[in-house]
């Protein structure tokens, strides 16, 4: 079954506006005390009450659950929707058997006398749910309040008691705390949402991220040499056969990488990376200067650097043209400079992608910064870790 079905009724939400009706026993009782006609048109008035009321509710689809539970817009479907205060498509009828309650509640207590007044416990309830916003909801419930201690006191042969107005505003405050919850309940539901979603688009975007860095390397040395091994084979020369041997082994390396680096396992090192950028740029014919030891470089970047070293000794494969290129390692520092001449080279295309741009995210995670530089004697690409700030 898919979210657009129809939302199934649980027990709780016709249960939810029986629990209500306790407070009806007060007009009841007092329209059963009453003789002849008034009794029974009394009796029958309330429960038509009752049954405006219970309409009202299962119209408007508030119950524990929507309280609890739901999310995005207005589950109760009379209030306002979403930020710009959209009407409901379910306010309308809530507000129908809201004046048949007010109507029907007058009626009957002209007939019972201040045993109605209980009627006004749920029509500020109705009114709380239709206007669904905590301040007008709150300016109800006082209204409730001192409706009800005025009625007892004014209307003659009314008799006051605390209890009853106590009894009588509790509910529409009940409802107004009620509604607070089940909003600050469906806030912190929506942000864990959103909290999942962006972990995930982070996953996607590293997975994104590492499979380019991965096969954008391996594609591009793979292209270099299956180019040597095709200029090899047509000259004749055996080593022809120990390259296309070696594009095997990168292939299937490749498809290692892709494996790992979904899985979240990948592990780079400063040190492997370096021997093979040498071994690429040296098989393409540039000149590499390169340190052997990596000792000197904080642990804490070190795999920033190898991923740094992956992307510019790539980028000097695919665009540069270069006949030489320079590695340089300190504690907090990686420059790779190359002659480019600034011609792309015929691997421009291989791999291509956003790799400068993957490479800043991961320099700016640990604290770094990635800078570019055209220079007379070539491109320099810098990796540097910034200065802490006071």
């Amino acid at each position: 079954m898919t979210s657009e079905s129809p939302v199934r009724l649980p027990f709780i939400r016709w249960f939810f506006p029986a629990i209500w009706m306790v407070f009806l026993v007060y007009p009841v009782t007092g329209a059963w005390d009453q003789t002849g006609a008034v009794r029974y048109w009394g009796v029958g008035l309330t429960v038509l009450f009752a049954a405006v009321f219970y309409l009202a509710m299962w119209v408007s689809g508030l119950n524990l659950g929507t309280l609890s539970r739901s999310t995005g817009s207005d589950p109760v479907g009379v209030g306002q929707r979403g930020p710009r205060g959209e009407v409901g498509s379910r306010r309308l009828p809530v507000i129908i058997c809201l004046v048949a309650m007010i109507v029907i509640g007058l009626i009957v207590t002209d007939l019972i006398g201040e045993e109605g007044l209980s009627f006004l416990a749920y029509v500020s309830v109705i009114l709380v749910i239709v206007v669904r916003r905590l301040v007008p909801g709150l300016i109800v419930a006082g209204l409730t309040l001192i409706a009800a201690e005025v009625t007892q006191r004014l209307v003659p042969g009314w008799t006051h008691d605390y209890a009853t107005t106590f009894g009588i505003s509790i509910s529409s405050f009940a409802m107004v705390m009620a509604i607070m919850a089940g909003d600050r309940a469906r806030a912190a539901r929506a942000a864990e949402e959103e909290n999942r979603r962006l972990e995930h688009e982070a996953e996607r975007l590293r997975v994104s991220r590492d499979v380019h860095d991965v096969l954008g390397h391996s594609l591009t040395v793979i292209a270099l040499k299956a180019q040597l091994a095709a200029k090899l084979q047509a000259a004749g020369a055996p080593e022809a056969a120990k390259h296309i041997g070696e594009i095997e082994q990168l292939a299937r390396g490749a498809l290692a990488d892709v494996r790992t680096t979904v899985q979240g396992t990948r592990s780079i090192s400063l040190a492997e990376e370096l021997v093979a950028a040498t071994r690429a740029l040296r098989a393409a014919g540039i000149e590499v200067e390169a340190p052997t030891s990596v000792d000197s470089v904080d642990a804490q970047l070190r795999e920033l650097f190898a991923w740094s070293v992956r992307e510019g000794s790539t980028n000097v494969l695919r665009h540069a043209q270069a006949r030489r290129c320079a590695i340089t390692l300190e504690p907090d520092r990686l420059t790779i400079r190359n002659d480019s001449s600034g011609e792309r080279s015929d691997l421009a295309e291989v791999g291509a992608g956003s790799g400068l741009r993957g490479l800043s995210e991961r320099a700016k995670a640990v604290g770094a910064v990635v800078t570019t530089e055209n220079t007379d004697e070539g491109f320099v690409l810098s990796v540097e870790r910034q200065e802490a700030s006071a």
